[in-house]
């Protein structure tokens, strides 16, 4: 018996690998393929290092596209259209939508009011021949003219408030907020009341200048609110003193 027992384990010994190798051959044919890291430039550095690849990588790829992206003529043109009106400070431009916006209501006020006339003599301050034809004098609002409360009650369309009212508010509104303006104190509060006196003019005096007149004076009063009135004002030194 003990010579059938060695007899026959050699031939079962030989099937179980038979039977092991085809076991294998199967696993390796369902399995994913081995991955190839011959050509991998990280094969042989740590993850500190592969990392540090990685970004020394990208940061030259975006060094190569600004590169690209200078070499070209139109880019570089336009870059340099936006450097150059970069050197225009907000203080000159917020400076001439305050002067322009303040003669266009201060001269209409003018027309409504009267009292004391004071003249400003500027041909001993200035040099320039077509400055001294200038001649720039200002009425002091003591009173409200009647021919305005006589517009308010019959020329102009009904407004929501009484015309007497509104003859006041217009005149003197008109006499102050372009003052205020001017100077750049309270620039945001001047331009809100000049934003609402040129929109009751569009809707209850004069809409026909809408699209022609005020919708400009809309746009110049807008950039003033949202921006305010910039460094050359009495807002931007109180300001300064303020965060001291």
């Amino acid at each position: 018996m003990t010579n059938s027992i060695s007899q026959a384990n050699p031939a079962e010994t030989a099937s179980g690998e038979a039977a092991m190798e085809r076991l294998a051959d199967r696993l390796i044919a369902i399995g994913p393929a081995p991955m190839d890291h011959s050509d991998s430039p990280h094969e042989r550095h740590s993850p500190a290092e592969a990392a540090a690849y990685s970004t020394s990588e990208a940061i030259a790829r975006r060094a190569d596209e600004r590169a690209r992206r200078s070499r070209s003529v139109i880019g570089l043109t336009v870059d340099s259209f936006v450097s150059a009106c970069s050197f225009i400070p907000y203080a000159l431009v917020a400076l001439a939508l305050r002067l322009i916006m303040a003669r266009v209501f201060f001269l209409d006020g003018q027309a409504r009011v009267d009292g004391p006339r004071v003249p400003f003599n500027i041909q001993d301050l200035v040099s320039l021949d077509f400055l001294r034809n200038i001649d720039f004098s200002v009425v002091l609002p003591l009173q409200v003219k009647a021919e305005t409360f006589a517009a308010f009650q019959t020329q102009y369309p009904p407004m929501p408030i009484p015309p007497v009212l509104a003859a006041y508010l217009v005149s003197y509104a008109e006499f102050i907020l372009p003052i205020m303006l001017v100077i750049g104190f309270g620039t945001r509060f001047a331009a809100l009341g000049l934003l609402i006196m040129t929109a009751m003019i569009s809707v209850y005096v004069m809409p026909q200048d809408l699209f022609t007149a005020h919708v400009y004076w809309a746009a110049l009063l807008t950039v003033l609110l949202s921006l305010g009135a910039g460094q050359i004002s009495v807002d931007h030194i109180i300001r300064y003193i303020a965060r001291r």
